[in-house]
C-alpha cells in the first residue's frame, strides 16, 4: 500500500535531510535537484524528491494545490472585504537596539510568526484577520516558507517594496533624481525569483494579492512634483521584471499607499495624491518635468491592476466625510473604470477603538461605497524600537515570558509573549478589532502559547 503523506517533524531525519537541500545541497549541485529552485522552492517539493530517492528516511509530502486566476482577486466585487493587520512585529523592547534586518518574511523570523514560534499568523486568523500588510523586504532572502503557511491559513498577504532601494540603499534612487526603475527592477526580478512567484516562475503565489510600490511617497519625494517620475519608473520596473521573469499567471493588484496630508488645503486628502498619479500617467510620462519614458504601457496596467491606498489616523465618520464621498464622485468610480480602494493604516490612537473599528468595517459593507474594500489596523505590535508618540499604535505589547531566542542576520532577539494593549477608555484593543472582524471579544487561546512554558533566560538584545 502507498505511504499516506506526512510533514516530518522539525528535528527528524527527513527534517534535517529537507532542511539540508534547501539551505545546502541545492547551492552546492543544482542540478541534483532537477525542478527545484533554491530560495523559491517549497519544503514539501524538496521533500517529495527526496522521498522518490529514499522513501525510508522521508514520507511522501502533502503536497499544496494552488489556485489558477487571470485578474487579481482583491479587484473582484465578490472577494472578501479585507480585515487586515499591518504586521511589524520587531522583536525588542526597547530604543537601545538595532534591528539589523526589518524583513519580518524571512524564515528566520518565524520564530515569531511560524507554528513552531510564536504562532502569531495563527493568532491573527483566530481573531477573524483575513489580510496582513508587510513591509521589509530583503530581496536576498526567500519568502516562500512564510507564503505558503499564510496560505495554508486563509490569509492574504500586501507585500511591499523596501525603503533601502528607495531612500536608503548605496545607490537608491533618491541619488539618482527619482529615477527609480534601476533599483527597484534589481530588487524586484530577485523578489520573483525568491518565493514571489511559484511553478517555474510561472505565476505568483497565490498569497500575494497586493504589491505596495511605495508607502507614502508624498512625504519622501522632493521637490514633489518629482513623485510621478518615481513612481511611474516604479511601476515600469516591476511590470518589465515580471516580463524578463515569465510571470503570467495569479496577476498581484499594484498600489501606491498615500498619506492623508491635504497638500493643497482643499479638502481632499490622499485623494488629490492619487488623481496627480493618474492624470501624470494619462498625459504621459514623457513629458517635462517628469522625463521618463516607459517601456510598459503604464495607463493599461494601472486600469487593469490598480487598487488605490491610503493611510489615515482619521475615524470612520472623519474618513467618510473627507474622503470616500469625494472618491464616490471622482474619476476612479465611473461606468468606464472602477478602481477599488482600501486603508493601508487604520488607527486613531487619541480616542477608544470600542465603536470605530465597527464603524469603519460599516463603511466597508455601506453600499454608499462599493469601492472600499476594507481596512489595516496599525498596528500588530507596539513600537518600543520608535519610542515617543509612535508607541501609542499597536494592539499587543511585549510581556515578560521568554517564549524563545531568535537568530537573526547576526543578531540575536527575544521572542517575548503577547499581552493585549488597551486604548484610552480601557477597552482591550485586539478584542474590539476582532468584534470588529465578526469574531466576538473573547481572544484566542493561541495568545497563551499553550505547550510552551517561559524559559528562564535569554540571550536577545534589550
Amino acid at each position: 500500500a502507498a505511504q499516506p503523506c506526512r510533514a516530518p517533524k522539525m528535528g527528524d531525519e527527513c527534517w534535517k535531510a529537507v532542511s539540508w537541500a534547501m539551505h545546502d545541497g541545492i547551492f552546492a549541485d543544482a542540478k541534483a535537484y532537477p525542478g527545484l529552485h533554491a530560495g523559491a522552492s517549497s519544503f514539501q517539493e524538496f521533500q517529495q524528491l527526496l522521498h522518490t530517492r529514499d522513501p525510508k528516511t522521508c514520507p511522501p509530502a502533502c503536497l499544496t494545490t494552488y489556485p489558477h486566476y487571470t485578474k487579481p482577486t482583491l479587484r473582484s466585487p465578490h472577494y472578501h472585504p479585507l480585515q487586515g493587520v499591518a504586521y511589524v512585529p520587531y522583536p525588542m523592547k526597547s530604543m537601545k537596539s538595532h534591528l539589523n534586518n526589518d524583513d519580518m518574511m524571512s524564515e528566520t523570523a518565524g520564530a515569531m510568526w511560524a507554528d513552531w514560534g510564536r504562532g502569531d499568523l495563527q493568532l491573527l486568523k483566530e481573531m477573524g484577520i483575513n489580510t496582513i500588510r508587510m513591509y521589509g523586504n530583503d530581496a536576498n532572502t526567500s519568502h516562500r516558507a512564510f507564503l505558503d503557511s499564510a496560505f495554508d491559513k486563509g490569509l492574504d498577504v500586501i507585500v511591499g517594496m523596501s525603503d533601502f532601494g528607495f531612500t536608503q540603499g548605496p545607490d537608491n534612487c533618491l541619488l539618482h533624481d527619482w529615477y527609480c526603475y534601476d533599483e527597484a527592477y534589481f530588487y524586484y526580478h530577485k523578489n520573483l525569483l525568491m518565493g514571489f512567484a511559484i511553478d517555474d516562475f510561472k505565476r505568483y503565489h497565490p498569497a500575494v494579492k497586493v504589491l505596495t510600490m511605495c508607502n507614502e511617497p508624498d512625504l519622501k519625494v522632493h521637490p514633489r512634483e518629482l513623485t510621478c517620475r518615481a513612481m511611474a519608473s516604479i511601476f515600469d520596473a516591476i511590470l518589465q521584471a515580471e516580463k524578463d521573469v515569465g510571470v503570467i499567471g495569479n496577476p498581484v493588484a499594484l498600489t501606491i499607499t498615500w498619506s492623508f496630508a491635504d497638500f493643497n488645503r482643499n479638502q481632499r486628502p490622499a485623494l488629490d495624491q492619487m488623481e496627480e498619479f493618474w492624470a501624470c500617467l494619462q498625459k504621459g510620462t514623457e513629458h517635462a518635468p517628469i522625463n521618463y519614458k516607459p517601456k510598459n504601457d503604464l495607463v493599461k496596467a494601472y486600469r487593469e491592476r490598480f487598487l488605490n491606498s491610503f493611510n489615515t489616523q482619521s475615524r470612520a465618520p472623519e474618513v467618510a466625510k473627507m474622503f470616500m464621498d469625494g472618491y464616490a464622485k471622482s474619476s476612479f468610480w465611473t461606468r468606464s473604470m472602477k478602481i477599488p480602494l482600501f486603508i493601508g493604516e487604520y488607527h486613531h490612537v487619541f480616542h477608544g477603538v470600542d465603536s470605530d473599528l465597527t464603524d469603519a468595517m460599516k463603511l466597508v459593507k455601506s453600499a454608499r461605497y462599493p469601492f472600499f474594500i476594507g481596512y489595516n489596523f496599525f498596528e500588530f505590535t507596539k513600537a518600543y524600537w520608535k519610542g515617543g508618540p509612535e508607541m501609542q499604535f499597536g494592539m499587543f505589547g511585549y510581556g515578560d515570558c521568554v517564549l524563545m531566542d531568535m537568530e537573526h542576520v547576526g543578531q540575536t532577539y527575544t521572542i517575548w509573549n503577547l499581552v493585549p494593549l488597551k486604548d484610552q477608555d480601557g477597552n482591550s484593543i485586539p478584542a474590539k478589532l476582532a468584534s470588529a472582524f465578526g469574531k466576538g471579544t473573547t481572544l484566542p487561546a493561541a495568545l497563551r502559547h499553550p505547550g510552551r512554558p517561559c524559559l528562564s533566560s535569554t540571550k536577545g538584545v534589550p
